[in-house]
């Protein structure tokens, strides 16, 4: 695996089964051809790979579907936030374990053992292991200010970072690998122009036309845990979810997506799944899917929830 690139071989035909873990559920990924290809322009140049799109579109979900294509384990996840400080993603010092050590006269000069790797170091760390390509995700980059791009600017292109509190020690890559790096953002802050020219950048965007919406939303609800759920309903439900964006895009609210949409097929799910027989479990689901939608879709507080369900086309023709 060192001297080839592991995503060339990486199938678009066939979904990748993303196992329970602690921090998701089990889930299913459908690989587009752009996302293998940035996935192996991102490895090959050996940059990371910056994916933009909107909420819920699933970006993050491309490093989980990434880590399983290269049998690496579950990947290492920085979630963002507003108070987040670039230094963490390096390393953090435990000052409350150093003030209880100095307290009892128990002090580690050396300041090894309050000093905790970062997810970043933790990437490098493991890239000693020949067999194993570590993915490292750092989501929603976007939340952060503008201190934490720049400071990965440093590090991406020196492929190391001193650690002072350790007596400036360095901590690199090697010459010859490099973990692979999964950053995502919403878009909610402009990132800094020379860290985005420091990334491979794929635009996740979902399809433009209604009926390739419709059709998009499907493809990737079908690789989700919903065996009991009806065609039928699956295609009101992603036209359901395509009226309701449409309305909220047009307003000037947020719109709704695949998250939402795989909401509502868990919902029903849920709600239908001890229903045997088929015909009465469909007619339960569109029930429900027209009781219920609102709630996963219609989420702005101007907006009127009690607004009036799609009837669906394969609704119709079914009746």
């Amino acid at each position: 695996m060192n001297n080839t690139n592991p995503f060339i071989d990486l199938s678009v035909e066939t979904p990748t089964e993303l196992k329970q873990c602690d921090r998701f559920p089990a889930a299913g990924h459908h690989w587009s051809q752009p996302e293998k290809d940035a996935l192996i322009f991102a490895f090959a140049a050996r940059r990371p790979l910056l994916v933009r799109g909107e909420a819920g579109s699933g970006k993050s979900q491309i490093a989980r579907a990434a880590a399983a294509h290269l049998k690496c384990g579950e990947p290492l996840i920085e979630v963002i936030h507003p108070r987040f400080e670039a230094l963490d993603l390096l390393y953090r010092v435990d000052v409350v374990e150093r003030l209880a050590d100095a307290q009892i006269n128990q002090l580690d000069r050396t300041h090894r053992k309050y000093v905790k790797p970062g997810c970043l170091w933790q990437a490098l760390y493991h890239m000693n292991n020949p067999d194993t390509i570590p993915v490292l995700l750092i989501d929603e980059i976007d939340k952060a200010d503008a201190d934490l791009p720049n400071a990965l600017l440093d590090v991406l292109g020196n492929r190391s970072f001193n650690v002072p509190p350790l007596g400036n020690c360095t901590i690199h890559a090697s010459d010859h690998r490099w973990p692979l790096i999964i950053i995502t953002t919403n878009e909610e802050r402009e990132l800094p122009p020379a860290f985005i020219r420091r990334c491979a950048v794929l635009n996740l965007n979902p399809p433009k036309g209604d009926i390739p919406f419709v059709e998009w939303l499907i493809q990737r609800g079908r690789v989700h845990k919903h065996p009991t759920i009806d065609d039928t309903a699956r295609q009101t439900a992603a036209e359901q979810v395509l009226d309701d964006r449409k309305a909220a895009e047009q307003a000037g609210y947020p719109k709704v997506g695949l998250a939402e949409y795989i909401d509502l097929l868990t919902a029903l799910q849920e709600l239908t799944a001890n229903i045997a027989d088929e015909t009465q479990r469909k007619e339960k689901q569109i029930e429900w899917l027209s009781k219920l939608s609102a709630y996963g879709l219609v989420k702005h507080h101007n907006q009127d929830q009690n607004r009036k369900p799609v009837v669906s086309s394969a609704t119709t023709v079914n009746t």
